[in-house]
């Protein structure tokens, strides 16, 4: 075979997972069949340089609006950018013989970031300073575009920067706290946790019905949605049980995690049982560091903790092996 043909096999392989259509089994499966050597290698080194090309430009940009110490300049600036990259991100995703899918929506989805940018650097240029009022309007305000951005040309990046957007415009925050620490926090976790299962309600229903339906060429976007609503779920509800609070969240933390894994059960979908499995993993953890970091040496404190995840582990892998139908030969 060709190494042109290999080349085209292994790009439509790659758009097809990419796309939804195929799963990561399937992808793994095939695309060794496909796949040339070195390719891997040339494709870091493509991305790294435009990577390196992007960052040169945005400090070209930069340091002219440092010169002319002005923030307006620097948002027509980026503005300007943010343009171009659309346009060249919109024509490659669009290209009906999709030759550079992967690469448009990337720059459809860093003319979005652009975007944010430029909201940011008006806001200043206007008020003087960006005060936290703002930030979760622009939040939400870039996330609603990169939604409409995400449906009208069926790409899945866009819509993923659009859940994260829109879900730190409702409160989720984090910041760098020095020393290799950092620190996250949402406002109102009850709030988060309401909005998040609406939104994992929402994938269901995106991915069951819509998808097989009317939006169609939409296929994945319900796992996004699913995915995020179930990592905020799960973080909201795990911040509700720190730092002494009441014993009420600690036990809904943990019939959480349990539902998750009986749904995930009755569903077959792994995503409900690899998030239900993490999180009460990290709840028990959690409980077991409140209870006995203070009153034990760290060597013991983690000798124990070790020796009882071997095993639990130990332990649910025996279950497995008990319950699986025995091999035929």
């Amino acid at each position: 075979m060709r190494s042109i043909t290999h080349e085209v096999l292994t790009r439509e392989v790659t758009d097809w997972h990419q796309q939804g259509l195929i799963d990561r089994p399937l992808l793994d499966a095939l695309l060794p069949r496909y796949e040339t050597q070195g390719r891997f290698l040339a494709a870091l080194l493509k991305w790294i340089g435009l990577f390196a090309l992007f960052q040169l430009g945005l400090a070209v940009l930069a340091a002219i609006a440092a010169l002319a110490e002005s923030a307006l300049l620097a948002a027509l600036l980026l503005a300007g950018v943010g343009v171009g990259l659309w346009r060249f991100g919109v024509q490659m995703a669009t290209d009906l013989q999709r030759r550079h899918p992967f690469t448009g929506s990337v720059l459809v989805t860093a003319s979005l970031a652009a975007a944010f940018g430029t909201f940011m650097l008006l806001n200043i240029a206007l008020n003087g300073d960006a005060d936290g009022r703002s930030i979760p309007t622009i939040l939400v305000l870039t996330g609603i575009l990169s939604a409409l951005t995400a449906y009208r040309y069926h790409l899945r990046w866009p819509l993923l920067l659009a859940l994260l957007l829109l879900f730190h415009g409702l409160g989720a925050w984090h910041a760098y706290g020095g020393h290799g620490a950092y620190f996250a926090n949402i406002q109102d976790e009850r709030l988060m946790a309401v909005a998040a299962l609406a939104t994992i309600l929402l994938g269901l229903w995106h991915e069951r019905v819509l998808e097989s339906g009317p939006l169609r060429r939409c296929a994945g976007f319900g796992g996004l949605y699913l995915i995020f609503g179930l990592l905020y779920l799960n973080l909201s509800l795990w911040f509700l049980t720190l730092f002494g609070r009441p014993l009420d969240w600690v036990l809904i933390f943990t019939a959480a995690g349990i539902a998750q894994i009986v749904t995930g059960a009755r569903l077959h979908d792994a995503r409900f049982t690899g998030f239900g499995i993490v999180f009460l993993s990290i709840d028990l953890y959690t409980r077991f560091f409140e209870h006995f970091w203070d009153r034990l040496s760290a060597g013991t404190f983690f000798l124990i903790a070790g020796s009882l995840a071997m095993l639990l582990g130990y332990g649910f892998e025996r279950q497995a092996h008990a319950r699986s139908p025995e091999r035929q030969p």
